[in-house]
């Protein structure tokens, strides 16, 4: 999802770089270095020798504090945590996804209160992690090991000094959703695999889309956006955009420029911007083929804005070309100034690792990462939606889309290249004549601009 991030720089200089969680390791950028604000009083301390892998009592009382930007989910998963702890209370503000890292700062400068569970958004996560503000969950009294969560979640949960300092609500394979009414009349084929065969490629992608535009008239596109392809394609492969202090530019970045240039002169792909009102009407119109897919896109994207889709259960579920990646993701994480770590940590393990908060969240199409919890119920996996008819989606995503994932990894400053390629990408797509090699000229001289410190390659 797109995410603005430039209010953060102006901040970052008047805040005096607020400090990480300890010093940045080699390509990860400069780490803060002051704890204002981020300090443990003695109440809220987590005593070591504290034996908390047992549940809490049924009738501990207490509050707990969170900022957070999808009610849905934390409507939920509250309810179903006061089902056994009916005495807990929770506080709850809501905010953009994308000024987590403003918001952050901005308490720890000014001394105000965090919230005592804290969210953490992957396009920013690399930053918000180096902020001094978060428990370490590896460590006593909390002793969270990564082997009880999905392997291809772990490198994301730490920050640059090993701390795992949050654990994914959720996780969030991605791969092609379709119309399989308009696949059949324009491409031919309805079936997952066929359309796989036919689609392994971007040039395929492209080509496939400048056919199905001419036999619609102009009417018809393979997706909303380039832009929405180029959501995978930076991130196919598992490349990461930052090596020690240099950006990856030309290996990373350069063929989603081009794939992006190729798509807009095949007109494969319609010019939406992706999250408008525009792009959002359009699952409910027969226009548009193809849209990226993680479990919380069938919530949030399609079932809300297709609803003669409910009844005629036209989408399907097939891998993106040339690759599936891992799309979004926020953790919980807790905060070194929560009140009651204890009731804190209580939560998080509930809506993270406990087969019943993995109940809970089936009930919302999605998935959680915690390993124990598919032991214990093997039908967890298992979600669907009336969109897709029988298809068992949770099925599709844990056998044919989470094996094949390779997530790149966290840098630094992640949301400063992603923020700058989102807009050349608005600039392909307006400038018929950019070419790649302009587009990443661009590039170039904007990172160079925006990331004085590093070589841009």
């Amino acid at each position: 999802m797109k995410k603005q991030f430039s209010a953060f720089l102006s901040v970052m200089l008047s805040a005096a770089m607020l400090c990480g969680c300890g010093s940045q390791s080699a390509g990860t950028g400069s780490a803060d270095t002051s704890s204002a604000g981020a300090s443990s009083t003695d109440s809220s301390t987590a005593a070591a020798d504290e034996d908390w892998s047992q549940p809490l009592p049924s009738d501990y009382s207490g509050t707990l504090t969170s900022w957070g930007w999808d009610d849905t989910y934390w409507n939920t998963m509250t309810a179903a945590f006061q089902k056994k702890y009916p005495n807990v209370k929770f506080e709850y503000t809501p905010m953009a996804n994308g000024d987590t890292l403003q918001k952050y700062q901005t308490a720890l400068s000014t001394g105000t209160d965090l919230p005592d569970v804290g969210w953490a958004i992957v396009d920013s996560r690399a930053k918000v992690y180096e902020l001094d503000m978060w428990e370490d969950l590896s460590q006593a009294p909390y002793n969270f090991s990564t082997d009880e969560v999905l392997d291809f979640t772990v490198p994301r949960l730490k920050n640059s000094k090993g701390m795992v300092c949050g654990i994914e609500q959720s996780i969030t394979p991605a791969c092609f959703a379709y119309r399989k009414d308009l696949a059949k009349e324009y491409l031919g084929t309805d079936d997952p695999k066929e359309l796989e065969a036919m689609l392994s490629t971007w040039e395929d992608f492209a080509a496939k889309g400048k056919e199905v535009n001419e036999k619609s008239g102009g009417k018809v596109f393979m997706m909303q956006s380039s832009a929405d392809a180029q959501q995978f394609i930076c991130e196919q492969g598992g490349q990461s955009w930052i090596t020690d202090k240099t950006v990856n530019m030309t290996k990373a970045l350069k063929r989603s420029l081009e794939v992006a240039c190729m798509l807009r002169d095949s007109k494969a792909c319609d010019n939406l911007e992706a999250w408008s009102p525009q792009w959002y009407a359009s699952f409910g119109e027969d226009t548009h083929i193809f849209a990226g897919c993680a479990p919380w896109s069938v919530k949030f994207n399609i079932e809300p804005n297709d609803p003669k889709g409910e009844s005629e259960g036209y989408w399907g579920l097939m891998n993106a070309p040339e690759g599936n990646i891992s799309w979004g993701g926020t953790t919980l994480g807790i905060t070194k100034t929560c009140k009651d770590k204890r009731l804190a940590w209580e939560f998080i393990k509930f809506c993270t690792l406990s087969t019943d908060g993995a109940k809970a969240m089936q009930g919302m199409s999605i998935l959680t990462s915690s390993k124990k919890a598919y032991e214990e119920d093997p039908g967890l996996w298992s979600f669907k939606s009336a969109w897709f008819g029988d298809l068992d989606l949770g099925q599709f995503y844990s056998e044919n889309v989470i094996p094949t994932i390779n997530p790149r990894p966290m840098n630094y400053d992640d949301n400063v290249i992603r923020e700058s390629l989102n807009n050349v990408n608005t600039a392909i797509i307006n400038d018929s004549s950019m070419t790649a090699e302009g587009a990443m000229e661009i590039l170039k001289e904007d990172l160079e601009t925006k990331l004085p410190d590093y070589t841009i390659e």
